[in-house]
């Protein structure tokens, strides 16, 4: 079993630093405000929530930018998905018919594209093949 790890590249890590940092000056400027309106109404939801808002968002925009500023540091980059795959990627020529291969490699003979050792040699190789 092979594992295949899916990341960001550097030049998007790049890019999100730069917009997180931007959407956390941001977010934080808005907290306070809206923190301090809040808490000259009356609404005890109000005065929960909207701090609780601003604490999840706020949270979730470091979350990021810690990961991607890491992406950055490391010399091979942080995965952000790893998928386990039986026997890696399946290539399109394992997952034909050897049937229509055969007919895809005779019309390649008939239209002159490949030779008649090309397609002696190639036809032996599919069936050789386990079908």
């Amino acid at each position: 079993m092979s594992t295949v790890k899916v990341k960001p590249s550097k030049t998007l890590s790049a890019g999100s630093v730069v917009m997180l940092i931007f959407m956390l000056l941001f977010g934080i400027g808005f907290a306070v405000f809206s923190i301090i309106d809040v808490f000259d109404s009356d609404e005890l939801s109000l005065k929960i929530l909207v701090p609780l808002f601003f604490t999840v968002f706020i949270g979730a925009i470091v979350f990021i930018l810690v990961y991607h500023v890491m992406n950055l540091k490391g010399s091979k980059g942080l995965s952000m998905i790893d998928i386990d795959t039986e026997s890696g990627f399946p290539t399109g020529e394992t997952e034909r018919d050897p049937i229509k291969r055969l007919r895809d490699l005779e019309a390649l003979k008939k239209d002159g594209l490949i030779s008649s050792e090309e397609y002696s040699r190639k036809r032996t190789e599919i069936m050789e093949k386990k079908w």
